[in-house]
């Protein structure tokens, strides 16, 4: 059997459940699912194409969408609304810049891993080394 064996997607989507929060991690380090694919073939010694991956992904993270919200069924506070004369507020952006946390998380996420053969988005990889160095002059 020198040729990688083919999973299940159920085993996938099971893998997947368990790494999801570090895949998300790389995804918002800069990425591509192709990189993350190659990542989990090597580590899992598993054959995946890019589309079972998504698929996964998309099942993963409609699971967590489906008991977040029933989370919040379950316990939702009663809100009273008074009506104002002043403007609402304008909603914040789709997404906002990486804390350091999550920065910190990302470089975890990325010291258990290989990085890829190739590097996916220099600009993004260049920021994050630029972020390095300053903590580093920081320190």
């Amino acid at each position: 059997m020198d040729q990688k064996s083919k999973p299940k997607p159920t085993k996938l989507v099971g893998i997947l459940r368990g790494q999801i929060d570090r895949i998300e991690t790389l995804i918002r380090s800069g990425y591509t699912l192709e990189a993350i694919r190659q990542m989990l073939e090597e580590e899992l010694d598993l054959s995946i194409k890019i589309r079972t991956l998504e698929t996964g992904l998309y099942r993963v993270r409609k699971e967590r969408k489906g008991a977040a919200q029933d989370a919040r069924q379950t316990h939702r506070p009663t809100r009273t609304v008074t009506l104002s004369a002043e403007p609402a507020p304008t909603s914040p952006a789709r997404q906002p810049p990486l804390d350091s946390g999550e920065n910190e998380k990302a470089l975890e996420a990325l010291e258990s891993w290989k990085p890829p053969k190739k590097k996916i988005n220099p600009h993004l990889l260049a920021l994050m080394e630029r972020q390095r160095a300053e903590r580093e002059k920081g320190s």
